[in-house]
């Protein structure tokens, strides 16, 4: 199956924006910068670089999926091995972190809402821990996979279901999608924020399916509409009265087919670090906010101007690259112990 590398290269691009946003929001959450300093950095009126490279991946999750089972689907094997590779690292991950943070805190418990029940430790068996206290319900989260994890692996084990609704009829499958989205946005009977709902988020997983499915070219005039578009979230001087969620989507949405016009140099190019990005991307989006939450705080005596800020990100960026190699082995042992013994 021929590799769609504008896939890669949005992969990229998202988990950036979600790292940078990460780097220069602790700055303010550290008490190093105001918030009208660093808010310039990654939002305006229009647009959140965070939340962009939010959709932009969950489109990327659900096109990647519908892409790669193409007309050979095993449900059983789709299971085993999406579950293993998202499961084991985030195992590795959790398990490494309390350990540090028993360790500095001298408690096992200290760090955990006092009233979670013991029960709720399936929510972080099930990676789902972190999306699940986002409803109000304490959890034994450790913040890993934040709560876009927990929403990803709910869709995952929804994806046959989808699949089949989406083989069945494509276009009464988007057309129904798009109307619970847009009824959900402008009907919203939830107290959870709108970004972390599961069928908002899911929207963007079903028209990344529909891409994967469908065609994941665009045609070359689209791009005078999905250009211009881009520039003027990103630039534009005044507000767009729409609904922010909206907002997102459109932006992700026209960014994703800009992008994808660039799928013939790609294809063409030796892009060595963009592919080594692309395949370290789940164990990446693991270990970087337990770093930027660690390094950060820890530089405050050593910050003094713009420098060392970015020397700090140079750091940060440095342990994210080593710990996420790190994370890739030991999760690849694993992983292929577990095969072998299934095998067997």
């Amino acid at each position: 199956m021929k590799r769609i590398r504008y896939f890669d290269l949005l992969r990229c691009i998202s988990f950036c924006f979600i790292i940078f946003y990460h780097m220069i929001s602790q700055l303010y959450f550290s008490g190093l910068f105001t918030l009208d300093k660093v808010l310039p950095f990654y939002e305006n009126d229009n647009m959140n670089i965070a939340m962009l490279g939010v959709a932009v991946f969950f489109i990327l999750s659900g096109a990647g999926l519908a892409y790669s089972t193409g007309e050979n689907f095993d449900i059983r094997r789709f299971y085993k091995k999406r579950f293993i590779r998202i499961l084991i690292p985030f195992y590795i991950t959790y398990i490494s972190y309390f350990i540090y943070k028993a360790g500095t805190t001298g408690s096992f418990t200290s760090f955990f809402p006092p009233e979670t029940s013991a029960w709720k430790i399936i929510f972080t068996f099930f990676g789902m821990d972190e999306w699940i206290s986002q409803h109000g319900i304490h959890t034994f989260s450790l913040g890993i996979g934040e709560w876009f994890l927990g929403a990803l692996i709910i869709l995952y084990l929804l994806f046959p279901l989808l699949r089949f609704l989406m083989k069945k009829n494509p276009c009464l499958f988007f057309i129904g999608s798009t109307c619970i989205y847009l009824l959900l946005l402008f009907y919203y009977p939830f107290h959870t924020p709108v970004h972390v709902n599961l069928l908002i988020k899911g929207y963007d997983f079903v028209l990344g399916m529909l891409l994967g499915y469908t065609n994941h070219k665009f045609r070359p005039q689209w791009a005078f509409l999905s250009v211009p578009l881009v520039i003027f979230f990103f630039v534009s001087p005044f507000r767009l009265g729409i609904h922010y969620e909206l907002k997102v989507e459109i932006l992700a949405v026209a960014f994703c087919i800009s992008i994808s016009y660039l799928e013939p140099i790609l294809q063409k190019k030796e892009l060595k670090l963009m592919d080594l990005l692309s395949r370290y991307s789940y164990e990446i989006f693991l270990v970087h906010h337990i770093i930027i939450y660690i390094l950060t705080p820890a530089s405050i005596p050593y910050l003094h101007g713009s420098w060392s800020v970015s020397i700090l990100f140079a750091v940060e960026l440095v342990f994210i690259a080593f710990f996420s190699f790190i994370l890739k082995w030991i999760s690849g042992r694993c992983i292929a112990f577990l095969s072998r013994r299934t095998v067997t």
